[in-house]
């Protein structure tokens, strides 16, 4: 180390001074703060000591800063006067060697470790406090006059680094190279150590100035290893037992290892601890900085104990002797203020690097504590620690509250640190749709319009461009690039955040759950997402009807792998409607079911499953009939979707069609262009005139579509029209089954599944369908997107009905905390009761979702029966009693204005304590319950609803309390 830095251990906040010990120019400079701006350090020089005896270890007196000691290469210690250049105390010794370390106690006291030699002390403490207190006597200066030692200790062992316990100093705690590291207490006179550690990071030691139970000690040379140790936990010793095994009832080892405390493997060197430093304003944070620059901070904290077992178990502890246990330390945080000057993250030079520090006893701008650093071109800087992450609530209304310091831009004391919170508003009135394209249009991400450029004919705008060549992305990667909000453009702002984080509240609210229709409404801007609900309705409508139920099996929600594989799934027993027989045989079903719906034959290529690939073509809503598609091209082209269109007729192999489709409605003309060429391919006309339209083609139309017309017309292989993986997948999967043979088809399926699973390709659910395969497609898909929503919606119309699952059982459960978390009551009431609709069987009237009990009801106080017109409460016709007889039969309304009666007992609900008429609310079938509400003006029925007091337990009609309540609270 050739230079170091010392921070004033009295400095305050108005007189802020450092030393900094230049090691080859043999100066001390003594520098005090002008001013600091949270950036910019100012600093005055006091006074420079120059001609300084050269030394390779020194301490600054922490009782006078006007005192430093230094050890030299002889072994002689000498005490400097900072201003003073004439006055120093030499402190010789009998044998020159190497002085490793110095160090000061607050008493005046002064230990020096040397190197070993044989039969001679090598640590020494002196008590200079009275020859300091005569400085200005003419002998101070003179002198190498030899001063007598207090104490010699450590016998022919060498010295690497002491310490004094700042709060006893007549403790010191030392290293002894390469065997252990001692705790002495030099007011004994035997001259043995009071606890002994048996290690090799001996060196750098640092006492922790606000709980100096703990210090920590370094590893030798090109070994960055930290300890931390607590010295009450300490082997005790004596001079007999000095360096054999540690006490049962003591700890062997460090509180904490820091094994590897630097990385050497993006460094070129090894690198060595220079210094180790703990905070004067926090506990437990420790600084240590390696000799390549490389700096960290780690921050420990102690475990927690109570205060009647701390105070039983520090009840009449010595300072220095081991308690039966003390507290655990662990570590909170490890800071990396510094790379190493040559780490792949770090673009400095090597004399850039910091090759001293210390810390501050002065909180900085942030509260937090500081240390002050010294770089190797003598720069000089300020590191304010990073602190906690300041508190952060998010409610269930997506509002945002974040606590911040109210602190200035200069040092200040640790106590006046006020706090105050900033609070967040998501926007409301907002549907998700419209938050999503405010959110894409902010960070000039992919838009709807370029997601209507890849799924429709529209012009394509600037698209994405790479040198010269065109990006086209998958249909896959666009649905993924719709939600990339981490762009090289921009991240969000908080407001975005909060608005993207109440996208699935704002879709609840909505009405986003089970009508399939709504959603696809909802989703508007997501076409992936409408493609998703689109099939789900499609295969809702078919389980409705039972249209896929044949040969005892019902194949509903089956997805293009298990309707071409013949596979109902693990669970396959759940889709048989009969009991009756064990074998299944689902290519009879398919041929019934294709039969009976009529499906035509579509497909053009010879194969053994012609019904296989009807009912596949049919679950991805293609194989129309003539008719149908004609229907269908049409709708498309009224809406500019004219090579949507197109393609949609080309892949039905119909030309003529698509010919129309690209000349009719608003169509551009390259997509007459492209008419022109889909015509010369289909008559074969293939000249250079038609070779150069379908290039110029090319330059105009990049929608998936128009690719894909242009690769079929290009080269007349539908392999190419595959390959075009921006189409999506539904139309691929469309061109496989009609296209390829049955050995082609099946790897196309198995692949395209598999792909799709992996990736969590929401479009892959063509494939899957809602089956058990589908679970971890959904998981990826939940993964990448934190939508859990979806994934659930869609599979509670197969699960439990089809399959069970628990990660499912844990979704809903996930889901249902969520809604009640937020608030959404009543579309949690509304997901519950449709859930377990969805889940009664075509085989059975009980749903296998069981229904959540009943939360609120009303009971009669007479006789402690439910007020409902469930039968099993009303009373036989056998029962005597004369109860029985005026209740009209056991209906819970009497006369319409009687109110509501027990249905049992034939009480009355009590009276509304406002206009005393009785509560309850006539049935309007009833007689006399229409003609009195026959001219009367409709109204909120919860208007005429029981309203229960919490404070008087009083009841009254809804209205007449809201009324009361607003006149009167």
């Amino acid at each position: 180390m050739e230079t170091a830095i010392r921070w004033s251990p009295s400095a305050t906040t108005s007189q802020q001074r450092f030393l900094v010990a230049d090691v080859n120019g043999r100066s001390f400079t003594h520098c005090r703060v002008e001013s600091y701006d949270g950036k910019d350090l100012r600093f005055k020089n006091i006074s420079t000591l120059h001609k300084v005896p050269t030394f390779r270890a020194f301490d600054w007196s922490p009782h006078d800063e006007a005192i430093v000691a230094v050890g030299q290469w002889s072994g002689e210690a000498t005490v400097l006067h900072i201003d003073d250049s004439s006055q120093s105390v030499s402190l010789p010794i009998k044998h020159q060697r190497l002085c490793n370390a110095v160090t000061f106690s607050k008493a005046g006291r002064l230990a020096t470790g040397l190197e070993r030699v044989r039969n001679d002390f090598c640590l020494n403490v002196w008590d200079i406090s009275q020859r300091l207190s005569a400085g200005a006597s003419p002998g101070l200066g003179s002198g190498r006059q030899y001063l007598e030692p207090i104490r010699k200790l450590a016998s022919s062992e060498a010295i690497t680094s002491i310490k004094f316990f700042p709060s006893q100093p007549d403790v010191l705690v030392c290293g002894v190279k390469g065997a252990c590291i001692r705790v002495y207490d030099i007011r004994e006179n035997n001259g043995t150590s009071a606890v002994q550690f048996q290690t090799s990071c001996v060196h750098n030691i640092a006492i922790d100035p606000l709980d100096e139970n703990y210090f920590a000690s370094a590893g030798p040379p090109k070994d960055p290893m930290i300890h931390i140790w607590d010295r009450r936990m300490g082997p005790q010793s004596s001079a007999a037992t000095l360096g054999l095994a540690p006490s049962h009832n003591s700890q062997n080892g460090p509180m904490v290892e820091f094994r590897k405390a630097f990385d050497n493997s993006n460094s070129m060197a090894q690198p060595s601890i220079w210094s180790l430093r703990y905070c004067k304003g926090q506990s437990g944070c420790l600084g240590a900085l390696a000799s390549t620059g490389d700096y960290k901070i780690f921050e420990t904290k102690k475990e927690y104990t109570s205060e009647p077992a701390r105070s039983k178990e520090y009840h009449n502890m010595t300072s220095y002797r081991t308690l039966p246990g003390a507290e655990q330390i662990f570590t909170k945080r490890i800071h990396q203020v510094e790379h190493a000057f040559d780490h792949i993250k770090s673009n400095r030079a090597e004399n850039k690097r910091i090759v001293s520090f210390d810390f501050t006893n002065l909180a900085g701008s942030k509260g937090m504590p500081c240390a002050i650093t010294l770089r190797g071109d003598q720069t000089i800087d300020i590191y304010e620690l990073r602190g906690p992450p300041p508190a952060l609530s998010v409610s269930a209304v997506s509002s945002l509250a974040i606590s911040k310091r109210n602190v200035g831009v200069a040092f200040h004391d640790n106590e006046d640190l006020s706090v105050r919170v900033d609070t967040l508003f998501s926007q409301e009135n907002l549907s998700a749709a419209i938050c999503l394209r405010g959110i894409r249009a902010k960070l000039d991400m992919r838009g709807p319009a370029d997601v209507r450029k890849i799924r429709s004919s529209e012009p394509p705008g600037e698209g994405n461009d790479l040198g010269d060549e065109k990006v086209h992305l998958s249909s896959r990667e666009a649905h993924e690039a719709l939600y990339d909000y981490q762009s090289a453009d921009g991240k969000l702002d908080m407001q975005d955040a909060l608005n993207l984080f109440s996208i699935p509240h704002r879709r609840i609210t909505q009405g986003y759950l089970f009508d399939c229709q709504k959603n696809v409404e909802i989703l508007a801007g997501d076409p992936w997402l409408q493609e998703l609900w689109t099939w789900i309705g499609r295969a809702k409508s078919n389980a409705g009807d039972e249209s896929m139920v044949a040969e005892g099996i019902d194949l509903s929600y089956l997805g293009v792998f298990g309707i071409w594989n013949n596979d109902l799934g693990i669970q396959k027993n759940a889709r048989k409607i009969s009991k009756t027989g064990t074998d299944v045989d689902v290519s009879i079903a398919v041929g019934e079911i294709c039969d009976r719906l009529q499906l035509p034959e579509s497909c053009p290529r010879e194969t053994a499953y012609p019904k296989h690939r009807q009912l596949c073509l049919y679950s991805c809503g293609l194989g129309l009939p003539r008719q149908q598609l004609e229907t269908t091209v049409k709708d498309l082209v009224r809406q500019g979707q004219n090579t949507k269109a197109a393609a949609l007729a080309v892949i039905h192999d119909q030309p003529k069609l698509a010919f129309l489709a690209l000349r009719n409605g608003s169509g551009s003309p390259a997509h007459r262009e492209l008419s022109l060429a889909l015509a010369g391919f289909v008559k074969g006309a293939t000249d250079d005139m038609w070779e150069e339209t379908v290039r110029h083609v090319a330059k105009e139309l990049d929608d998936p579509y128009a690719r894909a017309i242009l690769a079929l017309v290009s080269y007349g292989d539908w392999h190419d029209v595959l390959a075009e993986t921006s189409l999506p997948l539904r139309d691929r999967v469309g061109v496989a089954l009609m296209y390829l043979d049955d050995e082609e088809l099946s790897k196309y399926i198995a692949t395209a599944t598999a792909d799709s699973i992996r990736h969590g390709a929401i479009e892959g659910i063509v494939l899957t369908g809602l089956t058990e395969q589908s679970i971890p497609l959904f998981e990826t898909y939940a993964f990448k997107f934190s939508d859990l929503q979806t994934p659930l919606l869609a599979l509670s119309h197969s699960s439990p009905r089809y399959f069970t699952h628990p990660l499912i059982d844990h979704w809903r459960q996930s889901y249902r905390a969520f809604l009640n978390a937020t608030r959404l009551f009543l579309p949690r009431v509304h997901f519950d009761v449709q859930s377990t609709k969805l889940s009664i069987p075509a085989n059975r009237q009980k749903p296998l979702l069981p229904p959540h009990p009943r939360q609120v009801s009303l009971s009669c106080n007479n006789c402690d029966q439910a007020l409902d017109r469930n039968p099993e409460n009303s009373p036989s016709p056998a029962d005597p009693s004369p109860a029985a007889s005026i209740t009209n039969h056991g209906s819970i309304f009497g006369d319409p204005r009687s109110g509501t009666v027990c249905p049992r007992c034939g009480r009355h609900m009590p009276r509304c304590v406002i206009c005393m008429l009785w509560l309850g609310m006539p049935d309007p079938s009833s007689k006399g319950g229409a003609s009195l509400g026959a001219g009367a003006k409709k109204r909120d029925p919860l208007q005429d609803f029981v309203a229960v007091c919490r404070g008087c337990w009083h009841m009254s009609h809804g209205g007449h309390a809201e009324e009361w309540f607003r006149d009167h609270a």
